[in-house]
């Protein structure tokens, strides 16, 4: 339970981990597991400078550990930001280690300020990481184990610096067998393998998420997939239970002269105009209309609680939005067909788009570039 026995396991651990999440997991360019694997490798960089600034060079390594140290404890919140999918602070990240760094080296003569400078730094940097981890965590676990193992390590961190500040004498030499060091070591030690399994915990949560997202949308326009979209049109149906009072509109669009398009202009055009399509629905439907790509070029929506006059008014802004974008986009322009009917009371969603495809039809032999509708929805 020496000092120094702890900072080999320290750095024979992070080593060790890092090699784990390279062969098991495999650490894909800017991911959070990759800037952590750098995490691991900055505090076996870090401490091993700092157990080598015992035998020689003592000021130059001492101070690029530190840094090393403080690089790493950047890796972390660089690590949490791409977890959680916040920006990330490049600049910050870059300029405390260099900071600290300098600072270190000004104030090395001065043992006890130099011991205050790094602690508090290196403390406020996984204090930082800790609260992005911790406010709003609600019920994801690996936010909480993550956060509070970094809360956990700060605050000690933070204790050394107050420690060293107002009663220097007592402050323990880093290699000194004192309580304080131990203590430090051990739950570094463990900070270390909680990060790493709570980390590993939210690659797995990632990952089911993708799952999920390619199980139930299109990987081409980003809208719903025919079989997620009936799923979510038909419970939609059933809860509303009276669909004329909702104002329930069904809609089926299909591109006009797709397939020319596609033969004369390249199936990578198409694949662009598709991309656009989907980009335009996005845009232009609220968040509780329900959008999908039914099948090749052709589109469902299901909209509540739309009036005629607002449907009318949508209608027009999608076909004259979609042929601007391809215009610009593609130097074409683009436009649909489309049916669109009014959802009976107790009406099955199989029956309303048997309705709704009747009237794209009627729109398709009409000229195209229309929509069509019998009863009263436009």
């Amino acid at each position: 339970m020496d000092v120094i026995t702890l900072l080999v396991a320290v750095l024979v651990n992070a080593l060790l981990m890092s090699l784990a999440l390279a062969v098991g997991v495999g650490i894909r360019a800017r991911s959070g597991l990759q800037a952590w694997q750098f995490m691991l490798l900055g505090q076996a960089a870090g401490f091993g400078l700092l157990i080598a600034a015992k035998q020689t060079l003592p000021v130059l390594l001492a101070t690029l550990g530190v840094m090393v140290l403080s690089a790493s404890a950047s890796a972390m919140t660089l690590t949490v930001c791409r977890f959680l999918g916040q920006p990330v602070p490049r600049r910050w990240l870059c300029v405390v280690p260099l900071t600290l760094g300098a600072a270190h080296w000004a104030a090395l003569p001065d043992q006890p300020l130099a011991t205050v400078v790094t602690n508090l730094t290196i403390s406020l940097q996984i204090l930082w990481a800790s609260g992005l981890l911790l406010r709003g965590a609600g019920q994801v676990r690996w936010r909480w184990l993550c956060g509070v193992a970094a809360a956990a390590n700060a605050l000690l961190m933070l204790g050394r610096a107050v420690l060293a500040w107002g009663w220097p004498e007592a402050y323990p030499r880093f290699t000194a067998p004192h309580p304080l060091n131990l203590t430090h070591l051990m739950l570094l030690n463990a900070s270390l393998v909680l990060g790493t399994m709570g980390f590993l915990l939210a690659h797995r949560d990632a990952a089911e998420q993708a799952l999920v997202r390619l199980a139930s949308l299109d990987t081409l326009t980003g809208l719903l997939n025919r079989r997620e979209w009936m799923s979510r049109a038909g419970r939609a149906l059933g809860v509303a239970g009276g669909a004329a009072d909702d104002a329930t509109v069904l809609m089926m669009l299909d591109l006009d002269h797709f397939k020319q398009i596609n033969d004369q202009r390249g199936h990578p055009a198409g694949d662009e105009v598709l991309k656009l399509t989907g980009e335009v629905l996005r845009g232009e439907l609220r968040a509780s209309d329900l959008v999908g790509r039914y099948g090749g070029e052709e589109f469902c929506l299901l909209l509540r609680h739309s009036d005629p006059d607002a449907f009318g008014r949508l209608d027009m802004r999608l076909h004259q939005t979609l042929r601007r974008r391809c215009e610009a986009s593609l130097g074409f322009a683009v436009d649909f067909s489309a049916g669109v009917v009014r959802v009976q009371p107790g009406e099955a969603l199989a029956a309303a788009i048997a309705r709704a495809d009747d009237q794209l039809y009627r729109a398709k032999h009409a000229g195209r570039g229309r929509t069509c509708s019998d009863d009263g929805v436009l």
